[in-house]
């Protein structure tokens, strides 16, 4: 089972939170939260707030120990850029980005089976295996594939290329 939760508009550099975000991905949640909690980033803290709030999304609304959850994936995306200018020598100006991250964050249950997915409301039909499809599939997988023997057998031949074609071919910059 997936809780998804997501910060967005976070004004710090998505490069800056990438740094932070990689390391906890893969770790469980209690973990991951303490390792948030010790350290010396300014990206870490809001990172342990989204922890936390998808935490109480899994306890609250899906009844999940917090024991038996990880973070699967942590992505982070970038948001939009606000520009401002900065005086400069002789009259100039110097463009400031002003960057900002979207953050998503799925956390995964163990050892829960996820619920089937339905699209609107219609099951996949779900029916008994024949012997005719177990015939069918095992003669795919160890049938006789003549179509592989020819493209092996009639390997493709280059043509040589001149010199003169390969420079005057090339793009220019």
């Amino acid at each position: 089972m997936e809780i998804k939760a997501q910060l967005r508009h976070l004004h710090i550099a998505p490069r800056k939170v990438r740094a932070v975000a990689g390391l906890i991905r893969g770790m469980g949640a209690t973990d991951a939260e303490r390792e948030l909690a010790h350290l010396i980033k300014r990206s870490s803290d809001p990172l342990r707030k989204l922890l936390r709030s998808a935490l109480a999304n899994a306890t609250h609304n899906f009844h999940l120990d917090e024991a038996g959850i990880r973070v699967k994936e942590i992505r982070i995306d970038p948001g939009p850029v606000s520009r401002r200018f900065r005086p400069r020598a002789f009259g100039r100006a110097a463009p400031i980005r002003r960057r900002t991250s979207h953050v998503i964050l799925i956390l995964e249950a163990k050892g829960i089976a996820p619920r089937p997915r339905t699209r609107m409301g219609v099951r996949p039909i779900v029916r008994e295996a024949t012997h005719e499809d177990m015939r069918r599939d095992a003669d795919d997988t160890h049938g006789d594939k003549s179509g592989d023997r020819e493209a092996e057998t009639s390997p493709r031949k280059a043509k040589p290329v001149s010199l003169a074609r390969r420079v005057f071919q090339r793009k220019v910059i």
